[in-house]
């Protein structure tokens, strides 16, 4: 809030409020002002939950995104997300994807059960008893009877909830629900070179925990994690293009959009995005959740929206918590089978990756060059975008989980070129577990240049 107006050469009688870290907690004005006059941006997440939900809050969320059609607006980075992660097993398909888990996790637990009299019989000597096997026995066929009755209803209601005819674009009813919803509603792409610099400039804003999406840095390939900040700065384009406050709709919840989510404040975004939207165009910044839309549609808008609506998007992925998620890390066993497998595909990343963990977890450019055989006409961009590739292969069938820090990260500022990258980075925690793999062998080579630029022995 502007500070109150003064007379002539006095300064500004500052208020409570007026300060960076101050924001007034939203009212029912602001949103009414917004969907009345402002931009609602919907995150890519609002767009697939669409696939994932049932067929009652894809009707209640269609039908808010029509009441608020003129006040809609996609980043292009959006559009580039949804289509990248339509085809995804836990987006079109995910109804039978977690029917699918529901079933796996119950013939384990059957299994488990089994297992566990087994043992408890041979550990009390009972194993050859006739009347223990038979009573076991009976239990265990009554126990999985009873899973098979639950894993019958469990398939015979994800076939229900899932979607038909989304094998092919003309005939995905999301899709053409969404078509003319959005129509004339989609930002344009950056250009070649300033999408590469935003992405340089994410890593930047990551490495000094700059909002937003410095978290999923942590776990994900450079050009994936700046997806929120290319987002971001598309966002801030068209905010001074229109100059109105802005409604961000998004379910992602984590702590670098948000503060202080789940201890029963009003949601509100975080600080930092407020001041930069502020300064960057002038106007204000509001963001609600997929459920929090549809709660405000249903009082401002007069749509009959089920409650059942309302819970079905906040098992989709908002759950709040108010404790900091355990991240995963590498392990012996899947560190040494993601590099087996990247050594058949990109023998190149394995020395760049070798090659830093030798020299303190850096490898600068030139030696990338020299050990992967690089003309110097060679440009390194993209250059680890394998890793991602390799790393969601692997997530699917089960031998990553999906929250290992990204192995091997851009470090930009070249002396040349400060958009070139000066080298690459791989976490700490991995430097000890490729050592125990492959000191010793040829791709064990200390000695380049570390990220001072200066060089390294190989006793350094």
């Amino acid at each position: 809030m502007a500070s109150a107006p003064t007379t002539s050469g006095q300064a500004p009688d500052r208020g409570i409020f007026d300060c960076d870290e101050a924001h007034r907690s939203p009212l029912r004005t602001d949103y009414e002002r917004i969907f009345n006059s402002g931009v609602v941006v919907l995150d890519t997440n609002v767009l697939l939950n669409l696939y994932r939900s049932n067929e009652s809050t894809r009707r209640d969320t269609l039908a808010a995104l029509a009441k608020l059609r003129e006040r809609l607006w996609i980043p292009h980075q959006v559009l580039t997300e949804f289509w990248r992660n339509r085809e995804s097993p836990a987006v079109r398909h995910h109804h039978a994807t977690k029917a699918n888990e529901a079933v796996a996790a119950l013939d384990k637990a059957v299994g488990a059960a089994r297992t566990a009299v087994n043992t408890w019989l041979t550990a009390v000597q009972l194993k050859d008893d006739d009347e223990v096997t038979r009573r076991t026995d009976q239990d265990h066929a009554e126990l999985s009877e009873a899973a098979g009755r639950l894993k019958a209803f469990i398939r015979t209601q994800a076939e229900c909830d899932a979607l038909k005819e989304t094998a092919t674009t003309h005939t995905d009813p999301v899709l053409k629900a969404l078509e003319p919803l959005l129509l004339g509603r989609i930002g344009e792409p950056l250009p070649p070179d300033q999408y590469d610099q935003a992405v340089k400039e994410a890593q930047e804003r990551a490495d000094e925990g700059i909002p937003p999406g410095h978290e999923d840095f942590r776990t994900k390939d450079p050009e994936q994690a700046a997806g929120d900040y290319l987002l971001w700065i598309q966002l801030m384009a068209e905010a001074r293009h229109r100059a109105c406050d802005v409604l961000l709709v998004t379910g992602d919840v984590k702590k670098d959009w948000w503060t202080n989510r789940g201890y029963g404040i009003p949601p509100r975004p975080r600080a930092e995005l407020v001041v930069e939207l502020r300064e960057q165009a002038g106007v204000g910044l509001y963001m609600l959740t997929p459920s929090e839309l549809l709660r405000w549609a249903k009082e401002l808008l007069e749509l009959n929206v089920d409650e059942g609506s309302v819970r079905d998007l906040e098992q989709l992925g908002e759950a709040v918590t108010t404790e900091e998620p355990a991240e995963g890390s590498w392990t012996a066993e899947s560190l040494a089978a993601f590099m087996d497998e990247l050594m058949v595909r990109y023998p190149s990343r394995v020395k760049a990756i070798v090659t830093a963990a030798a020299n303190g977890g850096f490898v600068d450019r030139e030696t990338v060059y020299e050990r992967a055989g690089y003309n110097e006409t060679r440009r390194l961009r993209g250059f680890t975008q394998p890793i991602g590739t390799l790393s969601r292969d692997l997530q699917s069938i089960g031998v990553l989980t999906g929250s290992e820090p990204f192995l091997l990260t851009t470090v930009y500022g070249h002396a040349i070129d400060p958009s070139w990258a000066k080298g690459f980075r791989i976490p700490d925690e991995v430097i000890p577990l490729i050592r125990k793999q492959f000191e010793g062998s040829e791709l064990w080579q200390p000695g380049g240049r570390g990220e001072s630029g200066s060089e390294l022995s190989d006793a350094e």
